[in-house]
């Protein structure tokens, strides 16, 4: 007797599938942090400039190694909210061990330079310990969406919200740039552990 063939699933309901990993935390961070964490970065002179043509363009801040207690502070709130969505995505596989990557703040200014192009965050051997990606916005700006264009799926940052997602292949996502103020995430990584 031949194996049974392997059910097929249509485009919605991949997309459905795919879009069900994708989960917005709402309120991670009150306001007064978020303003504090702006104020911050603007004050630091820490800022290091990434740009890649036709990649990326933003400033960022390692705060894990400039920041260490408030490194710490966002560290409890990103493994409370990956651990919700662990609960609430009944991945019966996730690995008892791992780490997060270093917290970083980032800031996309409105200057028609500063954006995220399509990208996934998992590209080499070195980062392919991420199995977890995790940004917080942390203020309302015009424009600066989180796209999936695969999904056909836009996340608009909201000040406070955690943004969690599979950094894989199956989950290519951009960020537009903003229209008339700069943004300003928390971005992280969950990673395997030893």
């Amino acid at each position: 007797m031949p194996p049974p063939e392997p059910a097929r699933a249509g485009p919605a309901t991949e997309r459905s599938d795919l879009c069900d990993h994708i989960m917005v935390f709402a309120d991670t961070l009150d306001a007064s942090h978020c303003q504090r964490l702006i104020d911050g970065f603007e004050a630091s002179a820490e800022l290091e400039l990434r740009q890649r043509e036709h990649g990326y363009s933003f400033a960022q801040l390692d705060i894990t190694q400039h920041w260490p207690d408030e490194g710490e502070l966002l560290r409890s709130v990103f493994l409370k909210h990956f651990n919700i969505y662990r609960r609430e995505r009944g991945t019966r596989f996730w690995p008892a061990n791992f780490a997060l990557e270093h917290i970083r703040l980032k800031r996309y200014l409105p200057n028609g330079r500063d954006a995220f192009l399509p990208h996934v965050d998992v590209v080499d051997q070195l980062s392919a310990r991420r199995f977890m990606t995790g940004m917080i916005y942390l203020n309302t700006p015009d424009g600066g969406e989180t796209i999936f264009p695969d999904l056909q799926l836009s996340i608009a940052p909201v000040r406070g919200a955690l943004l969690a997602f599979p950094p894989l292949w199956l989950f290519p996502h951009a960020g537009l740039p903003t229209k008339t103020a700069p943004k300003y995430i928390a971005h992280t990584y969950l990673c395997y552990g030893a």
